[in-house]
């Protein structure tokens, strides 16, 4: 199934600022914020080639989670995909927005 354009929006827009700041973090040297960033976004590709709403709950749940968890541990802020996430959460009808 294609994935709806609102949210293949906020999916590429995820994809776009986690490609910029792990382009930003390589030329700093920092190889696990890299890491961090890959993992964060390296099955978004496929939530968009094959939509399934049980992906995007995955990702929400679970890669999300993790990746906020990572960010937190290792001092990197994810203030600029909050306003995204907030947007993408009311896609869920089983969450609450994002904070």
């Amino acid at each position: 199934m294609n994935c709806p354009k609102p949210i293949a929006d906020l999916v590429l827009a995820i994809l776009t600022h986690c490609l910029l700041s792990t382009r930003a973090a390589g030329w700093g040297g920092k190889a696990a914020q890299c890491a961090i960033q890959a993992d964060h976004v390296h099955n978004l590709p496929s939530l968009l080639a094959d939509y399934r709403p049980e992906l995007l709950d995955y990702y929400w749940k679970v890669q999300r989670a993790c990746y906020i968890k990572k960010c937190m541990e290792a001092g990197v802020s994810i203030a600029s995909l909050e306003p995204i996430w907030q947007e993408l959460s009311k896609y869920l009808p089983d969450q609450p927005p994002a904070k």
